[in-house]
């Protein structure tokens, strides 16, 4: 099976991935503007007019050319992933894409739904959503192109019903293994929220904590986005491979963000290595997150309670080491209760054998 879908986010890049290396097809994605002026791509053009699109559909002088003999294209362009060394982009021209025999063809934005659901129906192929890196609201639905789709991959919990055949699923990642907390004092206390510091409100939550605990070590990880980087400021990680090195490299996780997550790739790497989460439980209550925090077992709540006693909790997982031990082992557990990309990918099929011609 060939499969082309729209790119936007490395990381949901990375699970479609690994979906197909699952399903044993093949993955491509556009490029060059041709996508964009003869109107398929449409993200965020009405804001923004072609610079969004020039992003992620502009050629890179990086992009490996490899000879193809004998084949309907003399080349295949490939674009090597520094999120994710060991992949390589497969990229399509929209003359190439058109020649392709594609069978299936996704769009993960809303903007993007009516023009490529418009260019799977040109070319024969069986057109689905995948819908997960927005927060959902009916108001998030009512973009959504369900008429033009024959199926939907959902990483979320949607408010109303969906009309087409769909799966709930998480989207997949490899590398962030569960591992004790190195517990090297002073207690290294991170968060890894993407340009979390230009977010006033919630950034203050961690800069009140750091505070009231200057004998813990305090890491921002990556971009500072607008704002200015100060102490804590630990640098931008490009590889998955090294986030999931510094998380494990950490003791507690400090996950205090209330917008922008519809899956969430961070909160969920955070549990599947283990650590003790603190953060704003009632942001993710209805998400596909929200069984993973068990007050007091896995996590913890700073919403519900004072400064004070969040600088006790911190200050009592760096006195108790079982603890400590117990709540990152607890985290690491729930993680594999609530997810299961294998029988996620059972669920997958069935849909694909029911959906596909």
């Amino acid at each position: 099976m060939k499969v082309l879908a729209d790119y936007h986010h490395h990381d949901l890049w990375e699970s479609l991935e690994l979906l197909c290396d699952r399903l044993g097809w093949d993955l491509y994605r556009p490029i060059g503007m041709d996508w964009f002026d003869q109107g398929y791509w449409n993200h965020e053009r009405k804001w923004h007019g072609d610079a969004i699109a020039r992003q992620y559909l502009e050629p890179w002088g990086a992009d490996f050319i490899e000879p193809l003999p004998n084949t309907l294209f003399k080349n295949r362009r490939l674009r090597h992933d520094r999120s994710h060394p060991d992949r390589w982009h497969k990229l399509l021209s929209l003359e190439e894409a058109r020649a392709a025999n594609l069978d299936i063809v996704i769009s993960s934005l809303a903007h993007n739904h009516e023009g490529f659901g418009r260019f799977a129906s040109e070319v024969g192929a069986t057109f689905g959503l995948q819908l997960g890196n927005v927060r959902f609201s009916e108001i998030d639905m009512a973009e959504d192109r369900w008429d033009l789709a024959a199926f939907g991959l959902v990483s979320g919990i949607m408010p109303a019903p969906i009309p087409k055949p769909h799966v709930i699923y998480h989207q997949e990642f490899k590398g962030f293994d569960p591992a004790p907390p190195p517990r090297e004092m002073p207690l290294r206390v991170a968060s890894f929220v993407q340009c979390y510091p230009e977010t006033d409100w919630a950034y203050g939550w961690l800069l009140q904590a750091a505070s009231d605990t200057p004998d813990m070590d305090w890491r921002v990880y990556g971009s500072y986005g607008t704002a200015p980087e100060d102490q804590y400021a630990a640098g931008n990680i490009d590889r998955c491979a090294s986030v999931a090195d510094a998380m494990r490299a950490s003791d507690v996780a400090w996950h205090a963000k209330r917008w922008s997550d519809g899956y969430g790739h961070v909160i969920h790497n955070w549990f599947s290595v283990g650590r003790p989460v603190f953060g704003f439980e009632s942001y993710y209550r209805d998400q596909l997150a929200g069984p993973l925090w068990i007050d007091g077992v896995t996590s913890f709540d700073i919403e519900s309670r004072s400064k004070d006693e969040v600088v006790a909790l911190l200050h009592r997982l760096r006195d108790d080491p079982e603890m400590h031990l117990r709540m990152c082992e607890a985290s690491a557990a729930r993680f594999k209760e609530v997810v299961n990309f294998d029988e996620e990918e059972q669920a997958i099929r069935r849909m694909f054998a029911q959906v596909l011609p």
